[in-house]
């Protein structure tokens, strides 16, 4: 009679302990498996994260096009300009010209051209300079340093007509107008010659 006790007492043991492991066995199986379908949620996730830096790099390309395409723009503002220069011959008699490049157009680089062909001294300065329409005709105001008119009033009146001519002729040809005023710190041009109180069209 007591072995069948202890044999049913150890039977019992043993079905407990056979249930126990079974749980165990099944928590470790649950922890187990929220762990994959917590790394497969992870991988998921992470091509989104990895995606928005490469959207942040084409940025820079766009920029340098940009520029690239306003580059060609400010360097033709700067471009040399050629242009026709008078004078008078050796004897007085006629006008000849020249072609002269400028660095740019501007009445300091035709006054400079000038200079260089012997039609004017290099203290000639321009005070002024304005384009405008009068009466229909495109037209130039340019206002001279008094260096001009002691330079004109020590000619003869052939010279001094070959002088103003070169000036009034190049200046009408390089800003292709028709007419000219000329005058000297603000006050009409007048020599011991002649004076020039009003507009000047081509001289022959």
């Amino acid at each position: 009679m007591r072995s069948k006790l202890i044999t049913a007492f150890l039977l019992l043991t043993l079905v407990f302990s056979l249930a126990a492991c079974g749980r165990n066995s099944g928590d470790s199986q649950e922890t187990s498996d929220s762990s994959d379908t917590q790394t497969e949620e992870q991988k998921e996730e992470e091509p989104e994260e990895t995606e928005e830096p490469e959207a942040e790099e084409e940025q820079p390309s766009q920029d340098t096009t940009d520029t690239d395409t306003q580059t060609p723009a400010q360097d033709s503002a700067a471009e040399a300009a050629t242009i026709t220069v008078y004078y008078s011959n050796a004897d007085a008699t006629a006008f000849e010209s020249s072609e002269v490049q400028i660095a740019s157009l501007s009445p300091e680089a035709v006054l400079g051209a000038l200079v260089s062909q012997g039609a004017l001294t290099a203290d000639v300065a321009e005070n002024s300079f304005t384009m405008s329409t009068v009466e229909g005709k495109a037209s130039i105001e340019l206002d001279l340093n008094s260096a001009f008119a002691t330079y004109v009033s020590n000619m003869g009146s052939t010279g001094e007509y070959y002088t103003v001519g070169a000036l009034v002729n190049t200046f009408l040809d390089a800003y292709e107008c028709e007419q000219i005023r000329i005058t000297v710190d603000g006050n009409a041009l007048s020599t011991g010659h002649a004076e020039y109180p009003g507009y000047l069209s081509r001289f022959e």
